[in-house]
């Protein structure tokens, strides 16, 4: 579709438009040649000449003589006019004489011809003083030479007297820009120059204009150095105000020697002249300086080239090619949007690398191809793949972290048995005497109490990064730091924790008013090295967690049990969460199943959430543990009283009365056996 655009010109309004503003960003107005000078007949000298000696347009031609006098004095290379002397001066025959007088005298100025495809009545006699302009037809390539049928010519004097005249008369494109002018024009048999290449054939004289590079219509594309005014000029009042002083023997406003060797062109810059034309820097362009940067470029031989039609075709199949194929290979939205946009890129570097080498690369097709090979390719995706994405993800969104699911889409080699061994934070969970509570609900109730439950849970630990391990009743079994990892999981798991037990106290009035029960629930959180990965069988399998650690945690969420704790979490968690959560030690105990006593720790809160008044009790508490482990029964016992409203301070006092009665063996070490799981 995009070559058919491409080949049909459907682009080229776009195109146009996408040239103009590499112009307007890359465009350097320090290349415009210094050589080249403009006197304008602005509104101020038409004002000038109104109020002070009563001239209306069209001025005496006497003013002009004037003005080549002064270029004459100033050695200018050449004097070039942008008006067509096509009537006599209405200020008589001498006038006329008098200007064509000048024009001989200075044998370096050109005028404009306007040629038409129009037909019109022949100009006769004066169309044969054409032929001394005349440029050989077997030097010029064909398609370059534009046939014209009329033509808009200066009076017999002045065509006798002139150096060169070229036409004036180019088309701008179809959205009204002026861009590129024919530099050839066939007309009553002769082939006459632009007004552009005339002067530049005479100024220039190894130029050879067949080896301009043209565009696909023939013409020569301008290439314009930047806005209006990027090259010297001068109202055309002062330049003939100078000339009178010289003439007075005064000091000029303006020297003519800073016009030596120098390429003058005079035209109207006043609205009143109806020479103003839109360019790709502005709507409102005097005629003249388009002329003068088409003339620069001839004398600079720095013109718009185009790459081979071969090359641009290469180019547009390229990069529907890189783009079809790079999005159907890219999974995930960010990475298929991150190439789309580097795709997109490509087209800008291209023609802004081919723009430094005077190239003009077709920038919208490319741009076009990219959008739609994009589209067609996401839309491929969406239909084959898509359905199979959508389906895994609905049927493993309740079972696993969305995390999870992504990994084993991104790489369905993970789907297969096998496990590593990596650091993980297991956590273990249960609500507290929940046999009890469904003795006492209907079915129905308690599977929609349970699902609730259930719910707000693990959307709490999917919200800190967890990967959901299993549900076992009412228990739920997860871990961190895998299959992603995360550097902090030991911190995200024992704030998930805490969450999960602020939002289940808000959910007790409910629970309790729609199921007669509030909840609490037991929470056990170790860290350490784990085996995770796949388990099962070749049919079925579970992505899960194994290992001391994960058993650890189980036995600690038990434990909780008998310290009538809410969170209990192992040594290695503590020590990692240290710097973010307040922790104390609870006791040194050996769990059922394990020989090696563990250190256990209450999770108190964040610390910026503390008071320091708790923190004054946790010391007091850690200074009587340590009492208690040194075996003075007496004075731990005093330093427990002081805590009597803690739950775990009543053990210790429990303990420390039994120890003062039986003393324990000397290799007592202040472990503490726990008898169930």
């Amino acid at each position: 579709m995009s070559l058919f655009f491409y080949y049909f010109h459907l682009f080229r309004p776009l195109e146009w438009k996408s040239w103009d503003l590499r112009l307007r960003l890359w465009a350097s107005s320090s290349q415009a040649s210094k050589n080249i000078v403009l006197f304008l007949i602005d509104q101020e000298s038409l004002n000038v000449y109104q109020q002070e000696q009563g001239l209306s347009w069209p001025w005496p031609r006497q003013i002009y003589s004037a003005v080549i006098d002064y270029c004459q004095q100033a050695g200018a290379k050449a004097l070039v006019f942008d008006f067509i002397f096509s009537e006599s001066s209405s200020y008589g025959v001498e006038d006329d004489e008098n200007f064509a007088r000048a024009i001989a005298t200075a044998r370096n100025v050109f005028l404009p011809v306007f040629l038409s495809s129009r037909d019109s009545q022949s100009q006769g006699q004066a169309v044969q003083y054409l032929k001394r302009f005349s440029l050989k037809k077997e030097e010029i390539p064909k398609e370059a030479i534009f046939s014209f049928r009329s033509s808009t010519l200066p009076i017999k004097e002045l065509l006798l007297a002139v150096r060169g005249v070229g036409n004036v008369n180019f088309a701008p494109d179809d959205d009204g820009i002026y861009r590129r002018l024919p530099l050839f024009c066939s007309y009553n048999h002769l082939v006459l120059p632009s007004l552009p290449l005339a002067v530049a054939n005479y100024v220039k004289k190894e130029l050879r204009p067949e080896t301009v590079p043209l565009d696909k219509s023939g013409r020569m594309v301008i290439n314009y150095y930047g806005p209006s005014e990027i090259y010297r000029s001068y109202s055309i009042a002062s330049i003939i105000n100078s000339y009178a002083q010289l003439v007075e023997g005064k000091i000029p406003q303006v020297s003519p020697q800073q016009f030596k060797d120098k390429i003058i062109l005079i035209g109207g810059s006043a609205p009143g002249l109806l020479d103003l034309r839109p360019s790709p820097f502005s709507p409102v362009n005097p005629g003249v300086e388009i002329v003068a940067n088409a003339l620069d470029n001839l004398l600079q031989q720095d013109f718009i080239h185009f790459p081979s039609e071969i090359f641009t075709l290469f180019f547009i199949i390229f990069l529907s090619l890189l783009t079809a194929f790079g999005t159907s290979y890219l999974q995930g939205v960010w990475k298929s949007s991150l190439f789309f946009i580097g795709c997109l890129a490509l087209p800008v570097v291209g023609a802004w690398l081919f723009f430094s080498f005077n190239y003009w690369l077709v920038f919208i097709a490319p741009e076009f191809v990219v959008v739609v090979s994009f589209m067609g390719s996401s839309l491929l995706n969406y239909s084959f793949e898509g359905r199979q994405r959508r389906f895994l993800k609905n049927v493993f969104r309740h079972y696993l972290n969305p995390q999870v699911i992504e990994k084993i889409m991104a790489n369905p080699s993970l789907l297969r048995l096998g496990g590593e061994e990596r650091e993980i934070t297991s956590f273990f969970s249960d609500v507290a005497g929940f046999t009890a509570i469904a003795e006492n609900l209907t079915p129905e109730e308690l599977v929609k109490l349970l699902n609730e439950y259930l719910s707000e849970m693990t959307g709490i630990v999917l919200s800190f990064g967890g990967t959901l391990d299993k549900y076992e009743g009412d228990a739920i079994i997860a871990f961190w730091n895998a299959p992603l990892e995360q550097p902090d999981h030991a911190l995200r798991a024992c704030r998930a924790a805490l969450k999960c037990q602020q939002r289940l106290e808000e959910l007790g009035p409910d629970f309790k008013k729609r199921f007669g029960h509030r909840l609490s629930m037991r929470i056990g959180l170790n860290s350490g090295e784990a085996v995770v990965g796949n388990m099962g069988s070749q049919r079925r399998f579970d992505y899960t967690a194994m290992g001391d650690t994960v058993n650890l945690a189980s036995r600690l969420e038990g434990a909780c049990k008998f310290y009538n704790l809410p969170i209990l979490i192992g040594e290695g968690t503590a020590e990692k969460v240290k710097d973010n959560i307040v922790c104390r030690e609870v006791d040194l105990i050996q769990v059922v199943g394990k020989k090696r006593p563990v250190r256990i720790f209450q999770i108190i809160a964040e610390k910026e959430k503390v008071e320091a008044k708790v923190l004054s009790k946790i010391a007091a508490f850690e200074e009587a543990v340590k009492t208690y482990r040194k075996r003075e029964w007496s004075k731990a016992l005093s330093l427990f009283r002081f805590l009597e409203d803690d739950v775990i301070a009543r053990i210790y006092i429990e303990r420390c009365q039994q120890f003062k009665e039986s003393e324990p063996s000397e290799g007592w070490n202040g472990v503490y056996q726990l008898k169930e799981k």
